[in-house]
């Protein structure tokens, strides 16, 4: 590891922080972003600075980062740009390691922007400063309930890395990765990437041993060499899901004006990411959740895929699915479709999909999904369960008194199918055929739920987004099979 990504460490794990331009006034940045720091439960120490201010939510405040009497790690910007370079020069003679800057007004505006943030970064890096931004929104690391960034919002630890040049699309990678069920290892708001880029986040997560998968949205790049190198470097350890704005003339004159980025050819850039091992994502929805795929399950041997499905209709939509994504749909041996007629009625059609005929017995599924994971003839597993339309409210009063609700019923059936999965994600461990659920029950969380035991289970909306995933992670096999033999 470098000397840049040693000083990189303290924008996640910085035992103390000088806050520049830290207040009550509530709509500031200064305050929402300081509060932030303070509600999200940071353990070190830390020293909000402001010449107009003696003291700032109970903390003694000091008029510039040079006269705080203790060790600073980090310096979080968030003082107007015109007022950046002068408290940097305090940092500077303070010796702090790493800045966080927030404060926009740079590049993104023009030349004189961009002629102040070249002295800034100039600034940073002859003082070996790992700097962060400007224009960004902050950094997270939920391990140490640092939160010093934008959104009242504090998502909880988990394996995924993130690193975006847009705040609000960083918010959205991480709230797709939390609605499937995982959670932030560091998360990196990288804005205008003047001295630190994209690339040295993905080389600094690519070693971080809380990092199991790492999701980038960008804009541009303006060291594509240098970025697909270390893109490819940090592909071959683990998983790397990327974003890319800017793909079309409109976009790419959006993004000059968002973070200043340089956009290049569409066509040229994908190639590129195919022979870094680097997996495309065409939205941001599928961004979050197919990163989500890669965490905690096997990645399949290839691209045979077995189907469970609960309609006959969704399995037809899923073997036109796979095919669409270059995944491949065989028939079962005659050994293994006995073993699954033997647990189905009489009126089942035996194939692949298998079709379980909506059917109530859910007490079926676990047996026929594990035979087909043991088959030895799939290397993935989707099992479909879409659960129909209910009324709401209990209907037998309308009717007399006649009829019974069974919606409490079905609820029951629904959280012993949860279970079954429970247990056969560790048959995919086991078997290394992983398993894919297309569902949409218990994706809605009651107000305050807590999933973070259910790092297990993750679960995708629909058929598409199933598949999205099973090809990223058989590709991303290839690719890794490919390296290992080169």
């Amino acid at each position: 590891m470098n000397d840049k990504q040693e000083r990189i460490e303290y924008l996640f794990n910085p035992g103390s922080i000088a806050f520049i331009g830290a207040t009550q006034a509530k709509i500031k940045w200064g305050f929402v972003i300081f509060n932030n720091l303070l509600c999200g439960g940071y353990s070190g120490k830390v020293y909000p600075v402001n010449p107009g201010l003696e003291e700032v939510m109970g903390l003694k405040c000091y008029p510039s980062v040079r006269d705080i009497p203790f060790d600073v790690d980090l310096a979080v910007f968030t003082v107007p740009a015109a007022q950046v370079l002068a408290s940097m020069r305090d940092c500077l003679a303070k010796g702090i390691k790493a800045a966080l800057v927030i404060s926009a007004g740079f590049r993104e505006l023009g030349e004189r922007g961009a002629g102040m943030e070249a002295e800034l970064v100039k600034m940073a890096e002859e003082a070996g400063i790992a700097m962060a931004g400007p224009n960004g929104q902050g950094v997270c690391c939920p391990a140490n309930c640092l939160y010093p960034w934008m959104p009242i919002f504090y998502p909880r630890g988990g394996g995924m890395g993130f690193v975006s040049q847009s705040g609000n699309i960083l918010n959205m990678l991480i709230g797709h990765a939390l609605d499937a069920g995982y959670g932030v290892s560091k998360a990196v708001s990288s804005g205008n990437e003047a001295s630190l880029r994209t690339e040295d986040y993905l080389a600094y997560l690519a070693r971080d041993p809380g990092t199991e998968v790492i999701v980038s949205y960008i804009e541009g790049v303006d060291r594509g060499r240098e970025f697909f190198e270390e893109a490819a470097r940090a592909a071959r350890s683990k998983p790397v899901v990327l974003l890319k704005g800017g793909r079309t003339a409109s976009g790419v004159s959006a993004a000059r004006s968002h973070t200043g980025a340089i956009a290049v050819s569409e066509a040229l850039f994908d190639s590129a990411c195919r022979q870094a091992g680097v997996t495309l994502a065409r939205d941001i929805r599928e961004a979050g959740v197919t990163a989500s795929a890669f965490v905690n399950r096997p990645l399949p041997r290839g691209r045979r895929v077995g189907i469970v499905t609960g309609g006959g209709g969704l399995g037809v939509l899923a073997a036109d699915a796979c095919a669409d994504s270059g995944l491949d749909v065989p028939e079962f041996s005659a050994e293994t479709l006995e073993t699954i007629g033997a647990l189905l009625p009489p009126y089942w059609v035996p194939g692949n999909p298998v079709d379980l005929v909506a059917g109530l017995d859910l007490s079926v599924v676990r047996p026929v999904l594990e035979t087909v994971m043991r088959s030895g003839e799939v290397d993935s597993v989707l099992f479909i369960f879409i659960e129909s339309q209910r009324s709401k409210g209990i209907r037998t009063i309308e009717t007399g008194g006649l009829g019974f609700d069974v919606s409490a019923a079905w609820d029951v059936m629904t959280l012993q199918l949860g279970k079954y999965l429970e247990e056969l994600y560790g048959i995919a461990r086991e078997t290394g055929v992983p398993l894919y659920v297309a569902s949409n029950f218990g994706l809605v969380q009651e107000p305050g739920q807590d999933r973070s035991a259910d790092l297990d289970t993750c679960r995708f909306e629909d058929v598409e987004s199933a598949c999205a995933a099973m090809r990223a992670m058989a590709d991303y096999r290839e690719y890794r099979e490919r390296y290992i033999r080169d």
